[in-house]
């Protein structure tokens, strides 16, 4: 079975058509995984802001219903066997980043595609080319990259 993950600007990118999306795409028997740290960034990180605007609350709960229903899988990396890959990760990531500009959940999605990887094919969600890159490359190197593929956000959902 392939498992489908989605970075944040995959989930962003879909706007107020998300749950439908995802709702559609389960039933269709695709297992979507949202990364934990996804989940945080976009979701707890929010509903534990007072200063968050209404509409961005109203996203964060729709998130955390199609979690409590089903239809996300949450997913963390195994740290002590990925660390290295993670560290890698926040280093390449880092190095082009403006420096206002956090590291946050993007740093563990490479760890997690390549565990999945391991045993069964993964689709990472994602339009941004550096996080592309990354994961190519540790793919490669971890001897995963031909079950590894890479898709637009708009393409998959």
């Amino acid at each position: 079975m392939t498992e489908i993950v989605l970075d944040a600007n995959a989930v962003i990118m879909h706007g107020r058509a998300f749950p439908e999306r995802v709702q559609a795409a389960v039933e269709a028997g695709k297992t979507l995984v949202l990364p934990q740290s996804v989940k945080k960034e976009l979701v707890d990180a929010v509903l534990d802001n007072d200063a968050t605007p209404s509409n961005h609350r109203t996203s964060a709960r729709d998130i955390q219903n199609l979690v409590d229903d089903g239809f996300l899988v949450l997913r963390s990396p195994n740290f002590d066997r990925y660390s290295a890959v993670i560290d890698e990760a926040r280093r390449r990531i880092a190095d082009s980043a403006l420096p206002e500009h956090e590291v946050q959940a993007d740093q563990y999605l490479p760890a997690i595609v390549i565990e999945a990887a391991k045993d069964d094919t993964v689709i990472l969600v994602t339009g941004d080319r550096k996080l592309r890159s990354i994961v190519r490359d540790i793919a490669d190197r971890e001897d995963v990259g031909e079950r590894v593929r890479l898709c637009d956000p708009l393409t998959v959902l």
